[in-house]
């Protein structure tokens, strides 16, 4: 999870970061919220997952705190939102539609690219929930959406700074410039969730695999992010609707799941050996995982 920074520092850092917001002030309120919440979501959730609360916590407390979190990062920037918007509807605002898009691509991607995950990066779970979809808790859906929103505001920042600072430069000079954020954003989520302190609850067979094949591709579902999330208000006066922005999520969602299904079936088995269908497997799968045993685990029957 993202490291926590001090609140001094933070603020400096957020002064500093004004001038790549948005040019629209009801958008650029959200990102502001967005790069003040993070300390507060990734100081919240390394005390639960590096403290070992997580690893004990079965579906309802972990749900608790995930909703808990996605809520801070969605209804906060509503509650808040820009003065210019003060009197609109809540689901008419600017916050409420980038909050939108941020949910549907933290559900949606955690559905198409979590079993990219378990096939060809071999990763593994730890966590003693029943509430799963494809063997990836609810719980993780739901959290997603907080952290998604500190990556888009991140994503949002480093396109303008390379427009403006790159402004002059070769276009395939600026082209890579901007697409460099999505795949360092992606790095940062890898080395962060593959890190020894929290391998109870999730790790890879092959961490070196994970930190630069699995980075290069989790970056795609980043890069097809990116343009929906610069499209939605970017500009004062615009307004786009929230089925608009849903179509858009459902689009880049599915160009992301073409991608990867390309690199699962083309690119990979180059690599490493493809597991297809691994993420069948049990949640807890100790026996063929990278995982620490419990004193106390004993095989299921089949296994």
């Amino acid at each position: 999870m993202t490291p926590a920074a001090s609140t001094t520092s933070g603020s400096a850092d957020v002064r500093h970061l004004d001038r790549y917001l948005s040019p629209n002030p009801a958008k650029a309120a959200v990102e502001r919220f967005w790069l003040w919440y993070t300390p507060v979501w990734g100081t919240a959730a390394g005390i639960v997952m590096v403290g070992g609360f997580a690893d004990n916590w079965t579906d309802v407390p972990l749900m608790i705190f995930s909703l808990v979190l996605a809520a801070g990062a969605v209804v906060g920037p509503i509650v808040r939102r820009h003065s210019s918007q003060a009197d609109r509807p809540w689901h008419r605002t600017t916050a409420f539609r980038l909050g939108w898009s941020v949910v549907l691509i933290s559900f949606l991607g955690n559905y198409v690219w979590c079993p990219f995950f378990y096939d060809v990066l071999h990763m593994h779970y730890g966590f003693k929930t029943q509430w799963n979809i494809m063997n990836n808790p609810i719980q993780m859906y739901v959290l997603t959406v907080a952290y998604f929103a500190t990556y888009c505001v991140i994503c949002l920042i480093a396109w303008r700074a390379v427009r403006v600072h790159l402004a002059r430069a070769p276009r395939p000079v600026l082209w890579l410039g901007i697409v460099a954020a999505p795949f360092a954003v992606a790095g940062l989520e890898t080395a962060l969730n593959a890190n020894p302190f929290i391998d109870q609850l999730f790790c890879y067979d092959d961490l070196q695999l994970v930190l630069t094949f699995g980075t290069l591709v989790y970056g795609i579902g980043f890069i097809v992010s990116l343009p929906v999330w610069i499209w939605i208000d970017e500009r004062p006066g615009q307004s786009r609707s929230a089925f608009a922005i849903t179509v858009a999520c459902l689009a880049a969602i599915q160009v992301s799941s073409l991608a990867f299904d390309f690199v699962r079936w083309n690119v990979a088995p180059h690599f490493t050996t493809v597991e297809h269908g691994a993420w069948k497997h049990n949640l807890r799968d100790y026996g063929d995982g990278c995982l620490a045993i419990p004193d106390d685990w004993q095989p299921k029957e089949g296994k």
